[in-house]
């Protein structure tokens, strides 16, 4: 047998061999090649991956990943990975679907966290049994606890009838008034509540945003905050007198 200088060492058989130990010979070269053909491909699992983790003789099996989950280069840029995609700027955290429900039972828990500073929450449709009710809004925080005093803000509110601007402040309340008029099951609401300060460190949250009702009526909210310094994780939208129903989503920004 011989071993002559090539990418991958196969043992191969002389000329010589061919004649006095053929069948041996070639068992012992086959068996080098299927070795490093496998090694080439050292898939075991439908959907796997093979990479160079060495030289380019050196192949690594890359399992198959999860559902939605895609392809990147890890931190240190030297293999492939599977990584959950990333909706981009935003994150979604959670989404809820309730139907006429309490004040007790509106609560978004632990969707504040160190993981972002900013968060985006989107009213994708609210309205209460009483369609005239106030939407507020309470903050929650370690416990979970519902923080029930110095909240403080302003909002201007119009509606299509009338060139009159309501103002509504709140003023060191147990809740914090976003919009005069919440919306009716014939004139569901939408919005935007755009949050700061919360989820990180223990300090007074803030708050501003849009909403708007099926009649045009548009409320601004130029500013709101719980005056109080607490590491905030969640909130509470509720209406001043009935239950509520709709969907809310919260988002996180990216840092970067």
């Amino acid at each position: 047998m011989a071993n002559p200088t090539t990418n991958y060492g196969f043992v191969l058989p002389t000329s010589s061999d061919l004649v006095t130990d053929l069948p041996a010979d070639f068992d012992v070269a086959l068996q080098g090649v299927d070795t490093r053909l496998k090694a080439l491909q050292p898939g075991t699992t439908a959907g796997d991956l093979v990479y160079s983790s060495a030289t380019a003789n050196t192949n690594t099996r890359l399992a198959i990943g999860t559902a939605g989950q895609v392809l990147q280069v890890n931190s240190g840029a030297t293999a492939p990975e599977w990584a959950t995609a990333s909706s981009g700027a935003l994150t979604l955290i959670n989404r809820t679907s309730f139907s006429d429900v309490a004040t007790t039972t509106t609560s978004f828990d632990d969707v504040f966290s160190s993981t972002y500073t900013q968060y985006i929450v989107r009213i994708e449709t609210l309205f209460a049994a009483t369609g005239t009710d106030d939407l507020l809004i309470q903050m929650r925080y370690a416990g979970p606890t519902t923080e029930t005093g110095a909240y403080y803000g302003a909002t201007n509110s119009s509606a299509y009838n009338t060139s009159a601007l309501t103002y509504v402040g709140t003023n060191g309340a147990s809740a914090l008034t976003l919009v005069p008029n919440i919306g009716s099951t014939t004139e569901r609401g939408a919005g935007q509540i755009n949050f700061s300060r919360v989820g990180n460190t223990s300090e007074a949250s803030s708050m501003y945003g849009q909403y708007t009702t099926a009649s045009s009526s548009l409320a601004t909210f130029n500013g709101g905050t719980a005056y109080v310094a607490r590491t905030y994780t969640g909130f509470i939208l509720s209406s001043s007198s009935s239950n509520i129903t709709g969907t809310v989503s919260v988002y996180g920004m990216a840092k970067s």
